[in-house]
């Protein structure tokens, strides 16, 4: 492929079944690329993303952005003092003790629900087929933000379809913002009304911090509820399906995600082989300039993450799966100051599901068939960009021997 034939577009049939050819094309020739389509330059190697991440003169905050159009000012387009501010207050959530507790107190039955279900649609059979993700890489998230927000499991169904709109809109490319808008509304007035609610003894953890009972509701952090909202469940739908599918095609037997170690290079190899979101969007404050391209001030910059953790300069053999190499640096949750607050809790959500997992079933295999195959491997499609993750993923849970299972009951006794 030459320079003159790259094409990106991020909505096309080629790019969403395997944008990786493209991307090192352009990390080779091209690695500061103007997208006309976008009005933006794309950079997709690994050392400039990340020195543009850690660059304070690379902002995040334009009044015009999407997230700012649907979700007003939040933590993700604040810079400088108010952004320290939103980091502060919720910073106390997300770190050390306040995770391992969540982790007991809403991870693990968020994970239980899910898998009780589906235990029980298997019954006495020897195994049972499911849509992997729609039962699990979906039900697990909202299972968990449900809890963390402190309001009625079964409300999940509910709000999902008013969630989904939100990922549109910040997409790219994007969707409509008018349904957004009003999908936000709903869930802003469906907070105040379990705020208005509250009683004392209710656990509402995130809502608790960012609303404390008993002070005057703060209405410019709805906006910043609903982002959490969004930001707590879709990334994490895609990452568990990309888990689930680096298992599956790689051949991993379940009961090796038992070792925490193991299950925890598996997790961290995936998010740098397959990560959920490719690209963060940034605004230079100044002039820069890149590999001898001049990008002028108020330029938009789209930081390829996807690009940057298959960079051959930075990764030996960087289209490969393997967990446990020894560079490990991951930016699939971003760098620098807006590196992801909800990092430790998603990595607990899914080390917690797939430990479960392990634990509760004797084996999983494909079901049924999957675009894209070719010999020796298969691809899954994919869609969506800032939130990219398989479209369907057919498994089948085996059940556990008898004799494993007692085992496991008593390990976790």
């Amino acid at each position: 492929m030459s320079t003159a034939e790259v094409r990106l577009d991020f909505g096309s049939d080629e790019f969403l079944a395997d944008p990786w050819p493209i991307y090192k094309e352009l990390r080779r020739s091209d690695p500061v690329h103007w997208s006309e389509a976008f009005r933006a330059f794309l950079v997709t190697r690994f050392e400039d993303v990340v020195e543009l991440l850690t660059d304070r003169q690379v902002v995040s905050g334009f009044p015009m952005r999407s997230s700012r159009r649907l979700f007003g000012p939040t933590l993700l387009d604040a810079d400088g003092p108010r952004h320290r501010e939103l980091r502060k207050l919720f910073t106390p959530l997300f770190v050390g003790g306040s995770v391992k507790r969540l982790r007991s107190e809403i991870l693990v039955p968020a994970v239980d629900q899910v898998l009780d279900s589906i235990e029980a649609e298997m019954g006495s059979a020897p195994d049972v087929d499911i849509e992997f993700m729609e039962r699990v890489a979906v039900g697990v998230p909202y299972a968990m933000v449900t809890r963390l927000f402190g309001v009625p499991p079964e409300d999940a169904a509910w709000l999902r379809p008013r969630v989904l709109p939100l990922a549109g809109a910040i997409e790219f490319p994007a969707t409509a913002l008018d349904p957004a808008l009003a999908a936000k509304a709903e869930l802003i007035a469906y907070l105040k009304e379990k705020l208005a609610r509250r009683r004392e003894g209710d656990r509402m953890p995130f809502l608790d911090l960012a609303f404390p009972p008993g002070e005057p509701l703060d209405e410019s952090l709805l906006g910043t509820a609903t982002l959490f909202l969004l930001a707590g469940t879709e990334t994490s739908v895609a990452t568990i399906g990309k888990i689930m599918y680096a298992v599956l095609a790689h051949n991993v037997e379940l009961s090796a995600l038992a070792d925490p170690a193991y299950r925890d290079q598996v997790v961290r190899e995936t998010l740098r082989w397959e990560p959920p979101s490719h690209t963060i969007l940034r605004y230079a404050s100044r002039d820069l300039t890149l590999h001898g391209v001049d990008v002028p001030r108020r330029s938009t910059l789209l930081l390829s993450l996807g690009s940057a953790s298959r960079d051959e300069r930075t990764f030996e053999d960087p289209d490969v799966w393997r967990p446990g190499r020894p560079d490990q640096r991951l930016l699939a949750f971003s760098s620098g100051p807006h590196t992801c607050l909800g990092i430790q809790l998603a990595l607990a959500e899914f080390d917690t599901l797939f430990e479960r997992l392990s634990q509760r079933f004797g084996g999983v295999r494909l079901s049924g068939s999957l675009d894209g195959v070719r010999p020796g491997f298969w691809r899954l499609r994919e869609r969506g960009h800032i939130f990219r993750r398989p479209d369907h993923l057919h498994v089948r849970l085996l059940r556990r021997p008898a004799d494993a299972v007692a085992s496991g009951s008593r390990a976790d006794a």
